[in-house]
């Protein structure tokens, strides 16, 4: 039983340090039909001292094609929101998005950035390559992957698999006494 609470907690740890990194860009997929998909972004300037202006989610071009834009109109309103096109030169696609005013400050967050394409590869599209890009001098402040948003069915597994841990736990302790003196 303390295997099973030890796996939850292990699991757990594995997902915060996944997330562990200055800039965190969440994404959730979605199958929309076909070979076509749509990632929506998360953005999180968890230690940036400063706000996120530009970043950039590089495209893979073996992978995806056809990009449109699918932000909601109030989030497009505020950022300008491109799609760097594959040149022929074995460059990637990109999404890219430019704030119109003070950008994700620090501690912030922002969602409903989204992108729709088709999959060109198979099974699900995962991770993906950002940069966050100063807009002036257009030198990267930070990159890495994004993360898939965390599955609210793992976090109620790994809650689950520790209440099952702890009653089988409890169960294996009251075993050892006999049952006769519950009633003395």
């Amino acid at each position: 039983m303390k295997r099973i609470y030890i796996l939850a907690v292990c699991s757990l740890l594995c997902l915060v340090c996944v997330t562990a990194q200055a800039t965190l860009i969440e994404y959730r997929v979605s199958d929309i039909g076909g070979n076509q998909f749509e990632y929506e972004y998360t953005i999180s300037n968890d230690t940036l001292s400063v706000a996120i202006e530009e970043f950039t989610i590089w495209f893979d071009v073996d992978l995806y094609d056809n990009l449109i834009i699918t932000t909601q109109e109030l989030l497009a309103g505020l950022w300008d929101e491109i799609i760097l096109e594959d040149t022929g030169f074995g460059l990637p696609l990109g999404y890219d998005a430019l704030a119109q005013a003070d950008g994700i400050l620090p501690t912030e967050m922002l969602a409903g950035f989204s992108v729709a394409f088709d999959w060109l590869g198979s099974g699900t599209p995962g991770p993906q390559f950002f940069e966050i890009i100063d807009p002036i001098s257009f030198e990267t402040i930070d990159s890495g992957y994004t993360v898939p948003e965390p599955s609210i069915l793992l976090l109620l597994g790994l809650g689950g698999l520790t209440r099952t841990a702890r009653t089988k736990d409890r169960a294996a302790h009251t075993r050892h006494f006999p049952v006769n003196l519950f009633f003395l």
